[in-house]
């Protein structure tokens, strides 16, 4: 009887496609950085524990950290049609029971767990995200004990008979900051940050006398202070609109002040928490001042949307050079916008219509990478054939070279088209200028 192969073992067709899937993830974002990478311990189980904004893309971000393959968790209600899990399998994705699906759901948890132990036993990072479940929002929900249990666990399973803490294989979970310029904006741009690892092993040998409801708390609250530290951490209160508003309009005024770079996302998110911490303080010393200021600004913010105003065009400090300097290009580049269109319509009408029909708009980039990545893909593969058979070679290798990139054209033109048109409405909208200026120099 053939063995069933196991989630982290080896799989030809994954390692096969792995590249180009990886390519088009990459495609999906205008902007990437990832910083902290040597802080990953080297030939030791490692657990990643990244915060959860924006599902698929969210498990994508981490896979990209490394060349490394890794197995993932996703709720179980996703496996529940047998087609579609043995592709999440292909995937190296198992199903986790939440507390949601019901207490008694629980207990079949178990054997994930063991499962997650024997991939770590055999050096396949690990990825879980804490939180439970998405929520596009810059703060955390309340992270649950799965991931801890797991480590718990894994490290005394690996360390049997205990050896010498030198000699041990010590189970690291290793925090995953995850920061979007925009939630539900397609080629947004991404900031990854891995923090400081938790090292289980060492944590649990200085702590002998600890029972395990203890040492899971402990690192819980060791896990979310790392986490904090990886974001944009704004408290979930009646302010959190007003201090996300307040963080754009003073960023490009914050990065001055601080000599930042003004093209470092890193740099931005820096940025962004002082503000924040400036919001904080002023509540504290100033309460009822900010509170009149504060629900001023979520007015504001409230205005602003109405008005169809981005945030880019808000805080940019010379929106009319910026219109000036983008009208030309519009025009240059709308004939080419025009001809990349046409090809990607049926790739960029399925994805409409699927987003459409979907509430939690946290799905809808993961909805545009997957579709983009198989229906674009497979429309240039029937497209090669035709324009060798119907054109000269040379022709037809340029219209392809052209339109491989059509639908991410397509986005990019869009984005393009969105902010110009936003400068105008922003240029047009004296009292909300006024309103900025006055805001900004609050909290400066």
């Amino acid at each position: 009887m053939q063995r069933k192969r196991r989630i982290y073992e080896w799989n030809w067709a994954y390692w096969f496609f792995k590249p180009y899937v990886m390519l088009m993830y990459r495609l999906s974002y205008g902007r990437r950085e990832y910083h902290g990478l040597e802080k990953i311990p080297v030939n030791q189980p490692i657990i990643y524990a990244p915060n959860h904004t924006s599902a698929l893309m969210d498990a994508m971000s981490v896979l990209d950290i490394d060349t490394s393959a890794k197995v993932f968790v996703a709720r179980a209600d996703m496996f529940k049609n047998p087609l579609f899990a043995k592709i999440l399998f292909f995937l190296r994705i198992m199903p986790i029971h939440r507390i949601r699906d019901g207490r008694s759901s629980l207990k079949n948890n178990e054997e994930i767990i063991q499962e997650s132990v024997e991939v770590l036993r055999n050096n396949v990072p690990f990825v879980i995200a804490p939180e439970g479940t998405h929520r596009p929002m810059h703060n955390l929900l309340p992270l649950g004990k799965g991931i801890f249990r797991i480590a718990l666990l894994a490290n005394e399973e690996l360390n049997k008979p205990q050896p010498d803490l030198d000699s041990a294989r010590q189970v690291h979970i290793v925090p995953v900051g995850l920061e979007y310029g925009h939630f539900f904006r397609y080629r947004t741009s991404l900031l990854c940050q891995i923090g400081d690892p938790i090292n289980v092993t060492q944590y649990v040998a200085d702590n002998p006398d600890k029972e395990q409801p203890v040492l899971m708390n402990e690192l819980k609250e060791l896990l979310e202070e790392g986490l904090k530290e990886l974001i944009l951490y704004i408290p979930d209160d009646d302010d959190y609109t007003a201090t996300w508003e307040l963080c754009g309009l003073c960023a490009p005024n914050r990065i001055k002040q601080m000599g930042l770079k003004k093209h470092s996302l890193k740099d931005r998110l820096q940025a962004n928490r002082q503000t924040v911490q400036h919001v904080l303080e002023k509540k504290e010393t100033a309460p009822e001042e900010s509170k009149r200021m504060l629900e001023e600004i979520a007015r504001f913010a409230q205005k602003r949307r109405q008005k169809r105003i981005s945030m880019t065009s808000v805080a940019n400090p010379a929106p009319l050079v910026a219109l000036l300097t983008r009208i030309p290009l519009l025009i240059l580049l709308f004939p080419y916008f025009v001809a990349c269109t046409i090809p990607a319509l049926p790739t960029l009408f399925l994805t409409w219509f699927i987003c459409s029909k979907m509430e939690d708009r946290a799905f809808h980039n993961s909805v545009r990478y997957i579709i983009t990545m198989v229906l674009w893909t497979l429309t240039v593969i029937i497209a090669i054939p035709l324009l060798f058979i119907l054109m000269p070679w040379p022709l037809a290798l340029l219209i392809l070279l052209l339109g491989l990139p059509a639908p991410f054209f397509f986005y990019q033109y869009n984005k393009w088209f969105r902010i110009a048109r936003s400068n105008i409405r922003w240029l047009l909208s004296r009292d909300l200028r006024k309103d900025k200026k006055r805001f900004v120099n609050w909290i400066a």
